[in-house]
C-alpha cells in the first residue's frame, strides 16, 4: 500500500463515466454520452436536480423556475456552449420513480421528463448510481430536490429547491448558507420549564447563542405529533443530564416543527435543555434547510467550532445508552449494526466476522484499525470528519467502509444475502454496489500484516472474487 493512487476528476466519480444532453434526446434513442469532467469542468454551480417521473404535475412549475433561473444566470455564456465556456450554473437532473405501478415503459417516460430541457441527465440505465446518489444527498421519495455544489465538489446546498421557490429570480443565488452562529445572532433562545432548575450556575438573563459555554451542541429536529419523536424524547433528557454531569458545556437546543403554539408548549413544558422560540418561524425554517433536515425526530452534534459530529446522533445514543462514546466522532472502524449494513449498499467493506465476547471485539479492532487508519491516509480521507449528508471533494472511488461483524441478526442476514459460510474468525471485501466478494484464504492467520496485504491485493484486484448473484443462485 505504498504507491499514490491515481485521482480521477470528482464530476467522473459522481457521476461515473457519461452523461447525456436533454436537448438532443428524441422519442427513439439516448444521444451520445459525454464525460461528466469535460462539460461540466468549467461549472461555477452545478445543481443535481432529482425529479420524478411520475409526479410531474407537482414538479412542472418548479421546472419552469429552474429552468428560467438556468437561462437568466448563463445568458452571458450562451454564446460558447462549444468550448465549455464557463456557466454560472449548470444542472444535472436524475430522473426517478416515486412509484413502480404508473408507466408500461418506464424508459420512455425517462425520455419524456427530459425532453427539451437545456441540461444534462444520468442516463436512464444507470439504476445504481441513481440509488447511491439519491442516498448520498438524502432524497425522500416524491419529493423534488435540487443540490448545489461548488467548482471543487462541496456542497453549497442540498435543499435549494426551497430556496429556488422563495427567490425564482436568482437575487441571492447560490443561497449560502448562513453558519448556525448568525442564523442565531439575534435570537433569544427560549429555556425549558426545568432549564434554570437544573443549571444553578445559569442567570436568568436572556440566553444567546453565542454567549453559551464553550462546548458540544446539539440540535434537536422534533414535534408533539410524531410519535417516534414523543418516545424518544424521555431517553434523550435522562441521557442529555448524564451527558452534562461529565461535560457542562454541553447543550442542546430544541427546534420544533409543531403546527401550532399550543402543541409546542405542551411537548416543550418538562424540556430540561434549551429551544428556538416557536414565534421563530424563519429561523427554525433556515436551521432546517442548513442542516438538509428530511425527517423528525434527528439529533445533530456540533463542535465547538460549529462543524458537523454527526447527523445521527439518535441512533448513537440509542446504542450507546450511558453515553460511553460521547459525543460519537466517526471512527475507522465500527461494528456492524442495521446503520453500517445499510451503507454496504453504497460502499464497499473489509468485514472480519468474529464471535462475540469481548476478546473476540478487541482482537477485530486491534488487527483491523491500523490498516484502515493507513488506508485512509493513503488516500487522504479524513474519516473523523466525514459524513454521509455533508460530503465534499472526497474519493468516492476509493472509499471503503472497514466493519466488524459480531453474532447478531444483522450479521446473519449479511452472511445469507450473499451466501458466507457461518465460521469465525472470516476476512471478507463485500462490494455489493458491484455484486461481488471475495473472502481471504482459509487457514491464514488474521494477523496486522495479513490484513493488510488482504486490502492491497482487494485493491489492486489480486485477489479471487466471487459473483453475488452466482453465490446465492448456487445456494438456492
Amino acid at each position: 500500500m505504498d504507491s499514490k493512487p491515481s485521482k480521477s476528476s470528482w464530476q467522473d466519480r459522481l457521476f461515473g463515466k457519461k452523461l447525456i444532453k436533454c436537448e438532443l434526446l428524441n422519442n427513439q434513442t439516448d444521444s451520445n454520452p459525454f464525460l461528466p469532467s469535460e462539460v461540466l469542468k468549467n461549472t461555477e454551480i452545478l445543481g443535481i436536480y432529482f425529479s420524478f417521473a411520475n409526479i410531474n404535475l407537482q414538479s412542472d412549475d418548479f421546472i419552469k423556475k429552474l429552468h428560467d433561473l438556468y437561462d437568466r444566470l448563463n445568458v452571458d455564456d450562451a454564446k460558447d456552449t462549444k468550448n465549455h465556456a464557463d456557466k454560472k450554473l449548470e444542472v444535472v437532473q436524475i430522473v426517478m420513480w416515486a412509484h413502480n405501478d404508473v408507466y408500461s415503459d418506464f424508459e420512455a417516460s425517462h425520455r419524456d421528463s427530459l425532453l427539451g430541457l437545456p441540461w444534462y441527465a444520468v442516463p436512464f440505465s444507470e439504476i445504481d448510481l441513481k440509488t447511491r446518489l439519491s442516498r448520498r444527498y438524502r432524497i425522500k421519495s416524491g419529493v423534488p430536490t435540487l443540490v448545489l455544489l461548488d467548482k471543487e465538489g462541496g456542497t453549497v446546498s442540498i435543499s435549494a429547491q426551497d430556496r429556488l421557490l422563495e427567490d425564482p429570480c436568482g437575487n441571492s443565488f447560490p443561497w449560502r448558507p448562513r453558519p448556525v452562529d448568525q442564523v442565531l445572532k439575534d435570537v433569544t433562545l427560549q429555556p425549558g420549564n426545568v432549564y434554570f432548575k437544573e443549571h444553578q450556575n445559569s442567570t436568568k438573563e436572556d440566553v444567546r447563542y453565542n454567549n453559551l459555554p464553550d462546548g458540544i451542541r446539539g440540535f434537536y429536529f422534533s414535534a408533539n405529533w410524531c410519535p417516534p419523536c414523543r418516545a424518544f424524547t424521555p431517553q434523550l433528557a435522562d441521557v442529555y443530564r448524564l451527558i452534562r454531569k461529565k461535560e457542562p458545556g454541553f447543550e442542546i437546543i430544541f427546534v420544533s416543527s409543531d403546527r401550532s403554539l399550543e402543541s409546542f408548549s405542551a411537548y416543550s413544558e418538562n424540556m430540561p435543555w434549551l429551544m428556538v422560540p416557536f414565534q421563530q418561524t424563519a429561523v427554525r425554517a433556515e436551521l432546517a434547510q442548513l442542516y438538509g433536515i428530511r425527517g423528525i425526530p434527528t439529533l445533530l452534534l456540533l463542535d465547538s467550532n460549529g462543524h458537523v459530529i454527526t447527523m445521527d446522533a439518535r441512533t448513537e445514543l440509542i446504542e450507546d445508552p450511558t453515553a460511553q462514546n460521547f459525543p460519537w466522532r466517526p471512527r475507522a472502524v465500527n461494528v456492524l449494526t442495521e446503520r453500517y449494513a445499510t451503507k454496504l449498499h453504497d460502499y464497499p467493506a473489509v468485514v472480519l466476522f468474529v464471535d462475540g465476547e469481548e476478546t473476540e471485539l478487541q482482537f477485530a479492532e486491534s488487527v483491523l484499525t491500523p490498516t484502515a487508519e493507513k488506508y485512509y491516509k493513503k488516500y487522504n480521507i479524513n474519516f473523523s470528519s466525514l459524513q454521509d449528508e455533508f460530503f465534499s471533494n472526497f474519493e468516492d472511488d476509493s472509499f471503503l467502509q472497514f466493519l466488524i461483524g459480531l453474532d447478531s441478526e444483522t450479521t446473519d442476514i449479511l452472511r445469507d444475502l450473499i451466501g458466507l459460510d457461518d465460521v469465525v474468525p472470516l476476512l471478507v471485501a463485500i462490494d455489493i454496489p458491484n455484486r461481488k466478494f471475495a473472502v481471504m484464504e482459509y487457514g491464514v492467520e488474521i494477523t496486522v500484516n495479513s490484513v493488510s496485504d488482504f486490502v492491497e491485493k482487494y485493491q489492486k484486484g489480486e485477489v479471487k472474487f466471487v459473483d453475488i448473484n452466482d453465490r446465492v443462485e448456487g445456494n438456492n
